[in-house]
């Protein structure tokens, strides 16, 4: 059984193969370049002949799929974008959605849903994280930058690397905080009884990394509290060690937290804003993800409840 599938074109493209790799990544480049070799491309109503052919804005292409190849994907949601230029795009990614794909079942992902939107970033080097300068946990919502090219990739790094990004999130979590606000300094490394956990680690541990978190509470309620967190380091599932390891663990954490997510239905933590100085224009830029109905409502239900706090 045969389908055709339509693209239409909205920028320029040196080679129409590298094109189909984004718009069909399902599909190896060698499974597209049988299609083309077999004159099932056919570009403005023409068959295409060569798998190098430039393709401009406005170009029709399409595709003819036999059964054994993969139906192309069809994305179950769009991106909500915070933020775009020609170079970046910070969208605000919900809980539950991983950003690439992990071990374990298949399931859809932000890179699915950002391949299929933007199929330029399929012509990049890197193949497994095409567009990836960071990541989220896939029940952390908030604001995640995504880049359209690899040298945009590359700076991007870079800004990481060297601790140039601001990032604030928002969290509740377990209890009341001993302090209004502080700094959690306290070294990480993997969990040596559960891999899949990370702990807060002794000098004798040689893989140990610095890792801190800034904190202050926002406010308080009857059993748990809502606090600000900015991470100066960007260790994985740092915050949410530093918390527990504190005794207030995210509400909904069921890796580190005591009731196993049974004080709220998903991890409590949303990266609200994030700061930089643009790498190719220099400007400043701030993006901010508004807080997800989900928190805001839970702290409404609890209102009656809250702590005046005395600065």
């Amino acid at each position: 059984m045969k389908k055709s599938v339509e693209f239409r074109v909205n920028e320029y493209w040196e080679r129409i193969d590298h094109y189909l790799s984004g718009a069909l990544h399902s599909l190896s480049r060698s499974r597209i370049a049988k299609l083309i070799q077999g004159g099932r491309v056919t570009l403005n109503g023409g068959v295409v002949l060569k798998k190098s052919r430039e393709i401009f804005p406005g170009d029709r292409i399409v595709v003819e799929i036999e059964s054994e190849d993969s139906a192309p994907y069809s994305p179950t949601q769009a991106l909500t974008k915070l933020f775009e230029d020609e170079w970046l795009l910070v969208i605000d990614k919900p809980s539950g959605l991983p950003v690439h794909p992990g071990a374990g079942r298949k399931r859809e992902t932000v890179l699915d849903i950002f391949r299929h939107e933007y199929p330029q970033v399929g012509a990049m080097a890197e193949k497994e994280r095409p567009g990836i300068v960071h990541r989220l946990d896939k029940d952390t919502s908030g604001a995640l930058i995504l880049a359209k090219s690899e040298e945009a990739v590359r700076r991007m790094q870079t800004l990481f690397q060297e601790r140039e990004m601001q990032k604030t999130y928002l969290a509740l979590v377990a209890g009341s905080m001993r302090f209004r606000n502080g700094a959690i300094d306290r070294p990480l490394a993997r969990s040596l009884r559960n891999r899949a956990r990370f702990e807060v680690a002794g000098e004798d541990r040689e893989d140990r990394r610095q890792a801190l978190t800034e904190f202050s509470v926002i406010r308080e309620f009857a059993s748990f509290s809502f606090v600000k967190l900015m991470p100066h380091t960007g260790r994985t599932h740092q915050l949410r060690v530093h918390l527990a390891h504190f005794g207030n663990p995210v509400l909904g954490d069921v890796l580190y937290g005591r009731s196993r997510g049974k004080d709220f239905p998903r991890l409590a933590l949303h990266a609200f804003r994030i700061e930089f100085d643009h790498p190719f224009t220099g400007e400043h830029v701030q993006v901010t993800s508004p807080l997800p109905p989900d928190l805001k409502s839970y702290m409404i239900e609890n209102f009656k409840s809250q702590i005046p706090i005395t600065q």
